[in-house]
């Protein structure tokens, strides 16, 4: 098994996209309205942010065809009230109203809540709404891409 940097294996999935989209034509097998949400680098930089090593090395591995480890630190990101996943780049403060983030594992909206049955109007759904939607929804969810709690 070769090692492969955290950077550079994050270069070489951007190098490898780029390539993908001059090369081929993705309208062959994707919707059009996928193709309207390509993400820049600075998204694919938030994308990928607090990944775990294991996924990326998965991802390379399906790229190249060898196996590899990625090495290197990984963002430290705190826990997502709804779904657990050590996603936000930081933690809503209630004192001072400040640290709203996104899940992107979820999309909850940190507001603060931690009551889980509360509506919150932000999300349209409590916790709990999120969290079944999460269960119904299974396929839709990485459950190795972050780490959890």
């Amino acid at each position: 098994m070769k090692n492969i940097s955290r950077e550079n294996a994050l270069k070489l999935i951007d190098e490898i996209r780029s390539t993908v989209e001059k090369e081929i034509d993705l309208s062959k097998y994707l919707e059009e309205s996928f193709l309207e949400n390509n993400i820049e680098q600075t998204e694919l930089e938030a994308y990928s942010q607090g990944i775990s090593n294991g996924f990326l090395s998965e991802i390379v591995h399906a790229i190249i065809g060898y196996e590899v480890e990625v090495i290197g630190e990984v963002e430290e990101l705190f826990p997502c009230p709804c779904c657990g996943f050590k996603t936000l780049t930081e933690l809503y403060d209630l004192n001072e109203g400040t640290g709203y983030d996104i899940c992107p594992y979820c999309k909850w909206e940190d507001d603060g809540t931690t009551e889980i049955n509360m509506y919150r109007p932000i999300n349209k759904g409590s916790l709990q709404d999120y969290r079944n939607n999460i269960q119904a929804n299974l396929n839709k969810y990485y459950i190795n891409k972050w780490f959890i709690k």
